[in-house]
């Protein structure tokens, strides 16, 4: 499967009424503000891949967060952000861009996010892994970079595991699925949302991959109660959190 096949269920129109309702109704969720404040200084410039139609953006800037960059590879959900951020007067910039190819010059910001699963929605393992360390080229070294995404080891129901694992024991996935833990999900607000729901040692592979240091992992649930707009807005996830090494021949 193919990003710009990913990217379609993201340029519906009401995909990207979804996502600004969640930027105006639901906000930063317990969990990532107690993560975000805890890493990431008010003077830091931060850059959000995957950033929607703003809700992280814009919760940070009301936190008092200032030098803030959106990113996203749905041009309508960036339109859709800056039509909020313009609304509230605030001064954030967004701009469409992938992840996987990011146009900024080397530690050009202090930190990272990449929220909502975002990442593991980027298809192809290969794909995933260039987004990664991408990421770790655009922060500054000593940087942290923040994300979240299914466990699959945790996340969802065991019977939908099993008879996925049935599939693909027989070739009997889904064409465009590249590796197990794939998944298209038909979403309530309309058409099919590409996501991958990966293992804890999974993601730990694919940081080693790219030399970013890990620091620490917690569930959501772990980590901080959500009000009800927060678990009705998403289930639980992994936080992970991760660090650009001062030199690449720092230990990990």
């Amino acid at each position: 499967m193919e990003i710009e096949t990913a990217k379609q269920y993201f340029r519906q129109q009401v995909v990207v009424e979804h996502y600004a309702h969640a930027a105006n109704a639901v906000g930063l969720w317990v969990s990532e503000e107690k993560i975000f404040t805890r890493l990431f200084k008010q003077e830091d410039s931060i850059i959000e891949l995957g950033c929607g139609a703003g809700r992280i953006a814009i919760g940070l800037w009301e936190l008092g967060y200032k030098h803030l960059m959106g990113v996203d590879y749905s041009r309508e959900m960036v339109k859709e952000a800056r039509r909020i951020n313009k609304v509230l007067e605030y001064g954030i910039s967004f701009q469409y861009g992938d992840a996987t190819k990011l146009g900024f010059d080397e530690a050009t910001f202090d930190g990272a996010i990449f929220g909502f699963n975002g990442l593991l929605m980027i298809p192809q393992r290969e794909n995933r892994r260039r987004a990664l360390a991408e990421i770790k080229r655009v922060i500054k070294p000593g940087g942290w970079f923040v994300f979240t995404g299914h466990d699959r080891e945790v996340h969802g129901n065991k019977k939908l595991w099993r008879d996925q694992q049935k599939l693909w024991n027989r070739s009997n996935q889904h064409p465009d699925l590249e590796m197990f833990g794939d998944l298209f999900h038909d979403m309530p607000e309309g058409g099919q949302m590409y996501i991958h729901s990966a293992t804890r040692a999974e993601i730990l592979e694919d940081l080693a991959s790219v030399g970013l240091r890990h620091e620490t992992d917690v569930l959501r649930s772990n980590l901080a109660p959500e009000p009800a707009r927060v678990r009705q807005f998403s289930d639980d996830t992994r936080f992970w959190v991760v660090q650009r090494p001062l030199s690449d021949t720092d230990p990990e």
